[in-house]
Protein backbone atom coordinates (compact mmCIF):
# COMPACT_ATOMS: atom_id res chain seq x y z
CA UNK A 1 0.00 0.00 0.00
CA UNK A 2 1.49 3.16 -0.87
CA UNK A 3 1.76 5.65 2.13
CA UNK A 4 0.10 9.28 2.02
CA UNK A 5 1.89 11.86 4.37
CA UNK A 6 -0.77 15.01 5.34
CA UNK A 7 1.54 18.60 6.26
CA UNK A 8 -0.21 20.99 8.37
CA UNK A 9 1.67 24.13 9.71
CA UNK A 10 -0.07 25.29 12.83
CA UNK A 11 -0.24 28.68 14.63
CA UNK A 12 -2.96 29.42 16.78
CA UNK A 13 -5.25 26.63 15.24
CA UNK A 14 -5.80 25.03 18.87
CA UNK A 15 -10.17 25.61 17.81
CA UNK A 16 -9.79 24.05 14.24
CA UNK A 17 -7.12 21.35 15.16
CA UNK A 18 -8.98 18.73 16.14
CA UNK A 19 -12.15 19.58 13.94
CA UNK A 20 -9.35 18.94 11.18
CA UNK A 21 -7.71 16.13 12.59
CA UNK A 22 -11.54 14.12 12.82
CA UNK A 23 -12.20 15.09 9.41
CA UNK A 24 -8.88 13.70 7.53
CA UNK A 25 -9.02 10.34 9.97
CA UNK A 26 -12.65 9.67 9.06
CA UNK A 27 -11.34 9.66 4.75
CA UNK A 28 -11.95 6.19 3.32
CA UNK A 29 -8.28 6.05 1.52
CA UNK A 30 -6.35 3.90 -0.26
CA UNK A 31 -3.21 4.91 0.96
CA UNK A 32 -1.89 4.63 4.50
CA UNK A 33 -2.35 7.86 6.46
CA UNK A 34 0.05 9.58 8.67
CA UNK A 35 -0.38 13.36 9.66
CA UNK A 36 2.67 15.60 10.29
CA UNK A 37 1.63 18.66 12.80
CA UNK A 38 4.01 21.53 12.76
CA UNK A 39 3.51 24.32 15.10
CA UNK A 40 5.76 27.05 15.95
CA UNK A 41 4.91 26.92 19.53
CA UNK A 42 1.36 28.51 19.42
CA UNK A 43 0.92 30.62 22.53
CA UNK A 44 -3.09 29.15 22.61
CA UNK A 45 -1.91 25.93 23.14
CA UNK A 46 -1.85 24.24 19.56
CA UNK A 47 1.24 21.64 20.47
CA UNK A 48 -0.87 20.87 23.36
CA UNK A 49 -3.48 20.06 21.44
CA UNK A 50 -1.54 18.32 18.39
CA UNK A 51 -0.03 16.19 21.42
CA UNK A 52 -3.59 15.09 22.76
CA UNK A 53 -4.49 14.42 19.13
CA UNK A 54 -0.81 12.13 18.93
CA UNK A 55 -2.05 9.76 21.58
CA UNK A 56 -5.71 9.37 20.21
CA UNK A 57 -4.75 8.66 17.21
CA UNK A 58 -1.61 7.31 16.60
CA UNK A 59 -0.56 8.30 13.21
CA UNK A 60 0.51 11.79 13.51
CA UNK A 61 3.56 13.23 14.32
CA UNK A 62 3.99 16.82 15.89
CA UNK A 63 6.91 19.10 15.05
CA UNK A 64 7.19 22.30 17.95
CA UNK A 65 9.26 24.37 16.90
CA UNK A 66 10.81 27.11 19.23
CA UNK A 67 9.29 30.52 17.47
CA UNK A 68 6.92 31.49 14.82
CA UNK A 69 9.54 31.30 11.72
CA UNK A 70 6.61 31.14 8.71
CA UNK A 71 4.56 29.14 6.72
CA UNK A 72 6.54 28.20 4.33
CA UNK A 73 9.47 27.06 6.56
CA UNK A 74 6.55 25.09 8.12
CA UNK A 75 5.57 23.50 5.43
CA UNK A 76 9.70 22.67 4.50
CA UNK A 77 10.01 21.28 7.61
CA UNK A 78 6.54 19.16 7.71
CA UNK A 79 7.46 17.75 4.05
CA UNK A 80 11.21 17.01 4.97
CA UNK A 81 10.12 15.30 7.98
CA UNK A 82 7.80 13.33 5.51
CA UNK A 83 9.86 12.18 2.98
CA UNK A 84 12.33 10.87 5.98
CA UNK A 85 9.64 8.50 6.75
CA UNK A 86 8.78 7.34 3.56
CA UNK A 87 5.66 8.64 2.32
CA UNK A 88 5.34 8.22 -1.57
CA UNK A 89 2.48 10.88 -1.45
CA UNK A 90 2.33 14.64 0.34
CA UNK A 91 -0.65 16.25 0.65
CA UNK A 92 0.12 19.73 2.31
CA UNK A 93 -3.45 21.94 3.36
CA UNK A 94 -4.28 24.80 5.97
CA UNK A 95 -5.14 23.85 9.43
CA UNK A 96 -7.68 26.81 9.49
CA UNK A 97 -10.61 24.30 7.50
CA UNK A 98 -10.80 26.57 4.55
CA UNK A 99 -9.49 23.33 2.78
CA UNK A 100 -12.08 21.66 3.00
CA UNK A 101 -11.12 17.72 3.88
CA UNK A 102 -13.39 15.73 1.45
CA UNK A 103 -11.73 17.29 -1.46
CA UNK A 104 -8.39 15.06 -0.37
CA UNK A 105 -9.70 11.92 -2.16
CA UNK A 106 -10.45 13.97 -5.69
CA UNK A 107 -6.66 15.33 -5.47
CA UNK A 108 -5.21 11.96 -4.59
CA UNK A 109 -6.87 10.95 -7.94
CA UNK A 110 -5.40 12.98 -9.75
CA UNK A 111 -1.90 12.72 -8.00
CA UNK A 112 -2.29 9.23 -9.20
CA UNK A 113 -2.91 9.48 -12.95
CA UNK A 114 0.45 8.93 -15.77
CA UNK A 115 3.23 11.47 -15.23
CA UNK A 116 1.72 13.77 -12.40
CA UNK A 117 3.86 15.00 -10.09
CA UNK A 118 1.77 17.62 -8.65
CA UNK A 119 -1.68 18.28 -8.25
CA UNK A 120 -2.72 22.00 -7.31
CA UNK A 121 -6.48 22.39 -5.86
CA UNK A 122 -7.78 25.89 -7.67
CA UNK A 123 -10.39 28.55 -6.86
CA UNK A 124 -9.75 29.79 -10.32
CA UNK A 125 -10.30 27.50 -13.23
CA UNK A 126 -14.54 26.18 -13.88
CA UNK A 127 -15.69 24.47 -11.17
CA UNK A 128 -13.57 26.68 -8.32
CA UNK A 129 -14.72 29.28 -6.37
CA UNK A 130 -14.22 31.44 -3.26
CA UNK A 131 -17.22 31.45 -0.52
CA UNK A 132 -17.06 33.71 2.93
CA UNK A 133 -15.10 36.28 1.56
CA UNK A 134 -15.70 39.78 1.10
CA UNK A 135 -14.52 41.85 -2.21
CA UNK A 136 -11.45 43.14 -1.28
CA UNK A 137 -10.01 39.62 0.23
CA UNK A 138 -11.60 37.88 -2.81
CA UNK A 139 -9.53 40.97 -5.51
CA UNK A 140 -6.52 40.73 -3.96
CA UNK A 141 -6.37 36.95 -4.16
CA UNK A 142 -7.57 37.04 -7.83
CA UNK A 143 -5.01 39.74 -9.20
CA UNK A 144 -2.16 37.74 -7.20
CA UNK A 145 -2.87 34.76 -9.44
CA UNK A 146 -3.64 36.63 -12.58
CA UNK A 147 -0.03 38.36 -12.44
CA UNK A 148 1.64 35.04 -11.15
CA UNK A 149 -0.38 33.01 -14.60
CA UNK A 150 0.45 36.42 -16.91
CA UNK A 151 4.11 37.47 -15.81
CA UNK A 152 5.39 33.85 -14.63
CA UNK A 153 3.23 31.88 -16.68
CA UNK A 154 2.07 29.82 -13.34
CA UNK A 155 -1.07 27.60 -13.08
CA UNK A 156 -4.23 29.71 -12.65
CA UNK A 157 -4.22 28.99 -8.68
CA UNK A 158 -0.58 29.64 -7.38
CA UNK A 159 -1.38 30.94 -4.35
CA UNK A 160 -2.69 27.83 -1.69
CA UNK A 161 -1.13 25.41 -0.45
CA UNK A 162 -3.54 22.78 -0.69
CA UNK A 163 -2.01 20.77 -3.28
CA UNK A 164 -0.58 17.26 -3.67
CA UNK A 165 3.24 16.37 -4.33
CA UNK A 166 5.04 13.78 -5.82
CA UNK A 167 7.59 12.20 -3.40
CA UNK A 168 10.15 13.37 -6.46
CA UNK A 169 8.79 16.33 -6.29
CA UNK A 170 8.49 17.33 -2.61
CA UNK A 171 11.73 15.96 -2.63
CA UNK A 172 12.98 19.29 -5.45
CA UNK A 173 11.04 21.69 -3.05
CA UNK A 174 12.72 20.72 0.23
CA UNK A 175 15.74 20.85 -1.67
CA UNK A 176 15.64 24.10 -3.65
CA UNK A 177 13.50 26.47 -2.00
CA UNK A 178 14.10 29.20 0.24
CA UNK A 179 10.95 31.44 0.70
CA UNK A 180 9.79 31.73 4.60
CA UNK A 181 6.53 32.75 4.19
CA UNK A 182 3.38 32.72 2.25
CA UNK A 183 5.54 32.82 -1.01
CA UNK A 184 6.43 29.53 -0.47
CA UNK A 185 3.19 28.65 -2.19
CA UNK A 186 4.12 30.12 -6.06
CA UNK A 187 7.40 29.10 -5.19
CA UNK A 188 7.10 25.55 -5.41
CA UNK A 189 5.25 25.90 -8.35
CA UNK A 190 7.91 27.51 -10.23
CA UNK A 191 10.30 25.24 -8.99
CA UNK A 192 8.65 22.01 -10.35
CA UNK A 193 7.85 24.32 -13.81
CA UNK A 194 11.58 24.76 -13.93
CA UNK A 195 11.86 21.11 -13.52
CA UNK A 196 9.25 20.37 -16.72
CA UNK A 197 7.38 18.12 -14.11
CA UNK A 198 3.71 17.56 -14.83
CA UNK A 199 0.68 19.57 -12.64
CA UNK A 200 -2.62 19.39 -12.58
CA UNK A 201 -4.93 21.45 -11.68
CA UNK A 202 -8.19 20.43 -9.56
CA UNK A 203 -11.24 22.67 -9.03
CA UNK A 204 -12.28 23.80 -4.98
CA UNK A 205 -14.22 25.57 -3.01
CA UNK A 206 -12.30 27.45 -0.61
CA UNK A 207 -14.01 28.58 2.59
CA UNK A 208 -13.11 31.38 4.57
CA UNK A 209 -11.43 30.37 7.90
CA UNK A 210 -13.64 28.73 10.64
CA UNK A 211 -12.22 30.67 13.83
CA UNK A 212 -9.14 32.76 14.62
CA UNK A 213 -7.94 35.44 12.07
CA UNK A 214 -5.51 35.45 9.38
CA UNK A 215 -2.16 35.75 9.51
CA UNK A 216 -1.40 37.13 6.02
CA UNK A 217 -0.51 40.73 7.38
CA UNK A 218 1.82 43.84 6.10
CA UNK A 219 5.02 41.89 6.13
CA UNK A 220 4.13 39.03 4.61
CA UNK A 221 2.60 41.25 1.47
CA UNK A 222 5.88 42.90 1.14
CA UNK A 223 7.90 40.01 0.96
CA UNK A 224 5.24 37.98 -1.16
CA UNK A 225 5.78 41.27 -3.62
CA UNK A 226 9.61 41.18 -3.21
CA UNK A 227 9.93 37.64 -4.08
CA UNK A 228 7.29 38.24 -7.31
CA UNK A 229 9.62 40.54 -8.63
CA UNK A 230 12.62 38.58 -8.25
CA UNK A 231 10.64 35.74 -9.40
CA UNK A 232 9.50 37.44 -12.64
CA UNK A 233 13.61 37.82 -13.56
CA UNK A 234 14.84 34.46 -12.45
CA UNK A 235 12.42 32.12 -13.29
CA UNK A 236 10.45 33.74 -16.17
CA UNK A 237 13.67 34.08 -18.07
CA UNK A 238 14.21 30.56 -17.83
CA UNK A 239 11.03 28.67 -18.24
CA UNK A 240 9.27 31.23 -20.60
CA UNK A 241 5.47 30.44 -20.51
CA UNK A 242 4.56 27.08 -18.95
CA UNK A 243 2.39 25.04 -20.80
CA UNK A 244 1.91 21.51 -19.03
CA UNK A 245 -0.50 22.86 -16.79
CA UNK A 246 -4.03 20.35 -17.47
Amino acid sequence: MQKLGIVIATYNEAGNLPRLVEALEGLVLTMELRIFVVDDSSPDGTSAVAEALVSQYGNISLITRPGKLGLGSAIRSGLAEALSEGRDYLLTMDADLSHDPQDVPRLLEAAVGEDVELVQASRYMKGGGVAEWGWWRRSKSELANLLCRWLLGSPREATTNFRVYSRRAAQMVVEESRARDYEFQPECLLIAMRHGLRIVEVPIIFTGRAEGKSKLGMVQNVRWLWFFVGALFFYRLRIGRYSRVR
